[in-house]
């Protein structure tokens, strides 16, 4: 599976996409990356990663959430899961995104749950140390389609599918959450 060019600018890698009912949503962000990925009974329904070049402004964040809307629209989202960078890492930028976010979710009638990357640390049965890489393993060993994005990861020099895999924990948490 290669990666699909989309609008100019704007990469993402769109996978299955069938008609799911009452499926949560996780999305990790920041002011140019957005992993986005759904989950319905423990089953990885479909999962993106979308590149966004521009420089920051407020039409990009109007972009970015907009790029969210076919996911309310072709799934029944009963829920979104949200992934908070820590404190430090939080600029005006991406707070004002997490609003707008919140905001259009707010406005579909569909709750939104943040969780702290600090919360991943939940998803591994053992006490080895907690990195985003082992995050990534975690996700890849428990939903099989992720293999590929993750050893094409693992090459990377510069990191392009993290927030594609806290996408996937996030809303993996929030459906074990719902259940």
């Amino acid at each position: 599976m290669s990666p699909r060019s989309g609008v100019a600018g704007q990469r993402s890698i769109p996978f299955s996409s069938t008609r799911t009912a009452m499926a949560t949503l996780g999305i990790s962000t920041n002011t140019r990356l957005v992993g986005i990925a759904i989950i319905n009974k423990d089953r990885l329904v479909e999962y993106s990663i979308h590149l966004h070049k521009s420089s920051w402004s407020t039409a990009k964040a109007a972009k970015i959430v907009t790029s969210l809307e076919p996911c309310v629209r072709q799934y029944c989202i009963k829920k979104v899961a949200l992934s908070m960078p820590f404190e430090h890492h939080q600029t005006r930028q991406i707070r004002y995104l997490i609003g707008r976010i919140r905001e259009f979710f707010m406005q579909q009638g569909i709750p939104v749950f943040t969780e702290s990357p600090a919360s991943f640390h939940s998803l591994w049965q053992t006490k080895q140390k907690r990195l985003k890489k082992m995050l990534m393993k975690s996700m890849a060993e428990r939903f099989l389609e992720l293999r590929y994005c993750y050893f094409k990861e693992l090459r990377n020099k510069n990191k392009y599918y993290v927030k594609l895999f806290e996408a996937v924990g996030v809303a993996a948490m929030q459906e074990q959450c719902g259940e």
